[in-house]
């Protein structure tokens, strides 16, 4: 395995919780300040939700191609979320960090386990909501998920906040400017390796 992986981030969170934002604001800091950081795309089996693209926000396939990529093992994790399979592709990986990016993985705590024991070296970063009812809140004024949905990531949200003692680095999404600060100051200030 590759051992640049003092650039490798691994973003974990319960639904709701901010991560998504958190990292579309380290981008764009990240182009601000001119450092190279790839977001990496991951597969899934699930369908688009609106305003999502393909090869943009995950790359959207069936299970058939999920289940074939796994036994050629291009995975360098993968996990069945809610229902629907997700991976991250190993080689797409493995080539941003040896031209120098910080990759970033926005991913759920099953796949961060496996890739931590992948890449000992890695920046874990769990990411928690103020409160189960915070997050509550926040799922339902997103509007982009049924009611049942919504109670069936809630009641996962206790086990992943559980996950977080796992994780090199915790932030609470309490206040989002705060959030934003830590996650930056654990990219790009701290001293890696």
């Amino acid at each position: 395995m590759l051992r640049m992986s003092n650039n490798l981030f691994i973003i974990t969170a319960p639904s709701g919780a901010g991560k998504t934002t958190l990292i579309k604001r380290a981008i764009d800091h990240a182009k601000e300040i001119s450092e190279k950081v790839y977001l990496a795309v991951s597969h899934t089996t699930r369908n688009p939700r609106a305003g999502e693209e393909d090869g943009k926000d995950y790359l959207f396939i069936n299970e058939d191609e999920f289940k074939n990529n796994i036994a050629q093992d291009e995975y360098l994790e993968y996990a069945l979320v809610h229902g629907n399979l997700y991976g991250t592709p190993k080689s797409e990986i493995e080539n941003k960090l040896k031209d120098g990016n910080k990759v970033l993985l926005e991913i759920d705590w099953q796949g961060a386990l496996q890739i931590m024991e992948h890449y000992p070296d890695a920046q874990s970063i769990f990411i928690s909501p103020p409160s189960v009812d915070e997050l509550r809140k926040r799922l339902t004024d997103r509007g982009l998920d049924s009611e049942e949905v919504i109670e069936r990531r809630i009641k996962g949200a206790q086990t992943e906040l559980d996950q977080s003692k796992n994780f090199r680095h915790q932030i609470s999404n309490i206040s989002l400017d705060i959030a934003t600060k830590n996650l930056l100051n654990i990219m790009f200030r701290e001293t890696h390796g």
